[in-house]
């Protein structure tokens, strides 16, 4: 299965990205090189990969407020992780390993 997935223009300064996958917002951190606690991309464990911040999310307006659904959330691990969603989380980081590979994060 395929998503699709867009980066939203702007600054992307040290390596932060956002985007969109389908109907669901990111963001993320990605470095230069692989870190040792970045998201692996095949197993989506933390361990060795250029991923070390990810978060997918809804936002759903209220009455008064927003209300945010998350559903994946690492940072250095995994706090949330739906995993209804993961291979439309896994997708996403291979497709930003993939990218990422090859631009040059600041």
């Amino acid at each position: 299965m395929s998503w699709n997935i867009k980066i939203l223009p702007g600054r992307n300064r040290y390596g932060y990205i956002k985007g969109e996958i389908d109907h669901f917002h990111w963001y993320a951190l990605v470095h230069k090189d692989c870190v040792s606690f970045g998201i692996d991309p095949r197993s989506l464990e933390g361990g060795y990969g250029r991923i070390s911040r990810l978060c997918i999310y809804k936002d759903i307006p209220m009455s008064s407020y927003t209300k945010r659904l998350i559903y994946a959330n690492y940072k250095r691990k995994w706090d949330v992780f739906n995993s209804s969603y993961e291979d439309m989380i896994k997708y996403l980081v291979e497709y930003l390993e993939r990218i990422y590979s090859i631009k040059l994060v600041k």
